[in-house]
């Protein structure tokens, strides 16, 4: 298969932006809306997070056992990749725009139900993307390149958008802080909607070109079907390397949804920054990032991506506990203090380098082990593998959510409560669950990380044998 063009490889990097639009709301801003602004208990907002996420068990194999059969004239992935899409970017307005005067129980279910729509419009326009990555190319390198550049578009707007949004958006009304005003966030849930939108688009205008050079389904059945879903799943769970690497993402989910969730808890009441600080978070965000892709190019061409994934992962691990950990055992002077900032943006660029590294390998990595699949079954499933390591990705995250909600709940933090007002016992809690949960549950993912049996010489091996049983398909 011939390089990609610029066109070609940056407009399907541009894909991966609607995904972290995504992340960039529930990450941010959504538990922390529905619990603090819109009066919704910290158990409900979790577990309307988790039924979402749950459901995604069942939608992201079957779209991805869909994606891999089917036939059309634009071949596999581009229609699913526009019908989900579109709809998926619309759903950011409902989801920052419940009706006036719900009960709690209304709006647990009005949350539930929009993100279960929103992540299954996702489902349908993620998981054929993300298969389509592992078959722009078949080059050990080309792939950590393609990768890369997908993870700087997601990284882009993920970084950009939550700093527009605190910035900009979320600015305080009198006494109000600006966090807590809910028509701010009615703005923030449009803007997430267009930048969707236009991204979606632009993804499937520059990719239509590689359309002739993708492989075609190989099986003659189409449509949905539960019980090739479950064959699919299956033959894809008999790779040991892909187990490994289900491991690895079951810890890390977990740990993600746990930080994500509490993330911003932390900034606003934990270390009491202003919304202006937040927002310039951005900058060490961009300095780690810049770092992330310059370390991992550099790093790549020296040493196996399991090796990488290994030490991305304890990184994460190490990262998560030094800051948190030396407040709460008191070697950090009080909130306000000038010192504090500058660490949070060292802690930030390290986390950064950690997690985007993580991120570029593995996408990679999978890529090589979709080969190593190819060659002992004779099947391309790239839909099923990527399904299958992001529903156990969103599943397990779901399910931090969940936790860090009932710890919301067990902090007692109140609805509308300003920075500065919660008790230093329940600050306290918040600090020893981040620093425990996620510190032990990223270093089981570099346990498992390196267990994986797959390096350079390996994929070598393995692309010579399927070359040699197919050398029209090699071309």
């Amino acid at each position: 298969m011939r390089t990609l063009t610029a066109l070609e490889k940056w407009s399907y990097a541009i894909g991966n932006m609607p995904y972290s639009v995504k992340d960039a709301a529930f990450v941010n801003f959504v538990v922390f809306y529905y619990t603090q602004v819109q009066g919704l208990s910290g158990l409900y907002a979790g577990l309307a997070a988790f039924i979402a996420m749950s459901w995604d068990a069942i939608t992201d194999p079957v779209v991805g056992s869909w994606s891999d059969t089917l036939r059309s004239r634009w071949g596999r992935r581009h229609p699913p990749i526009l019908l989900g899409g579109i709809p998926f970017a619309l759903m950011f307005v409902p989801l920052f725009s419940p009706p006036e005067g719900l009960s709690e129980e209304s709006l647990f279910i009005w949350f539930t139900l929009v993100a279960v729509a929103l992540r299954t419009f996702l489902t349908i326009y993620f998981i054929p993307f993300s298969a389509m990555g592992a078959e722009l190319s078949t080059d050990y390198d080309e792939r950590t390149v393609i990768a890369k550049a997908r993870v700087t578009m997601g990284w882009i707007a993920g970084m950009t958008l939550p700093a527009v949004g605190l910035g900009l958006i979320f600015q305080g009304s009198g006494d109000s802080d600006g966090r807590l005003i809910a028509e701010n966030y009615t703005q923030y849930g449009f803007v997430s909607a267009a930048l969707a939108l236009v991204t979606i688009l632009i993804c499937v205008w520059g990719t239509r070109s590689v359309i002739p050079r993708l492989p075609v389904a190989t099986s003659s059945s189409q449509g949905l079907s539960v019980s090739r879903t479950i064959a699919d799943l299956r033959s894809a769970l008999s790779n040991y390397n892909f187990r490994v690497t289900i491991g690895s993402n079951l810890a890390f989910g977990m740990a993600a949804g746990v930080y994500s969730t509490l993330a911003l808890y932390m900034g606003t009441y934990f270390w009491e920054f202003s919304t202006e600080q937040l927002a310039g978070l951005i900058v060490p965000t961009a300095i780690g990032s810049v770092l992330a892709f310059t370390i991992t190019a550099r790093l790549g061409a020296r040493f196996d991506k399991a090796t990488l994934l290994a030490a991305a992962s304890l990184g994460i691990a190490v990262n998560m506990v030094w800051f948190i950990g030396a407040r709460l055992l008191g070697l950090l002077p009080e909130n306000g203090h000038p010192v504090l900032y500058p660490l949070q943006w060292v802690a930030i660029v390290l986390g950064v380098v950690s997690v985007a590294g993580a991120q570029i390998v593995g996408i990679s990595l999978t890529a090589d082990i979709l080969d190593e699949q190819e060659l002992a079954t004779g099947q391309r499933q790239e839909g099923v593998f990527f399904a299958a390591g992001t529903f156990v990705q969103k599943t397990t995250m779901g399910f931090g959510t969940l936790v860090a909600g009932i710890v919301v709940d067990l902090a007692d933090i109140k609805p509308q409560t300003q920075p500065g007002e919660v008790a230093a016992q329940s600050l306290t809690l918040l600090g020893w669950f981040s620093v425990i949960i996620i510190g032990v549950l990223s270093f089981i993912a570099f346990l498992f990380a390196r267990k994986i049996r797959l390096g350079r010489s390996d994929h070598g091996t393995i692309r010579q044998a399927l070359a040699a049983k197919n050398p029209q398909a090699s071309e």
